[in-house]
């Protein structure tokens, strides 16, 4: 994949995050994704590559989803 088809993917991904979490302000996700980020890679957003924050981003999305879905059991 070239770098701007991954790019593009993570813009793509942001976009996908935002519909999934509407209730954080898109500067909330970026923070957030960033401290992934750093937990996975030991780099922040500022030295990560786009490919690094794409899977911070994806890794974000399934614990979010997966948070989501266990408290949604727990409710039901």
């Amino acid at each position: 994949m070239s770098t701007h088809d991954t790019r593009a993917e993570l813009f793509d991904a942001f976009r996908e995050l935002a519909e999934i979490v509407p209730e954080m302000r898109a500067g909330q996700l970026i923070a957030a994704v960033g401290e992934v980020c750093a937990d996975m890679h030991g780099r922040g957003l500022w030295d990560a590559s786009d490919a690094e924050v794409l899977e911070a981003v994806w890794r974000f999305c399934r614990d979010y989803e997966a948070t989501t879905v266990r408290a949604t059991n727990q409710d039901g």
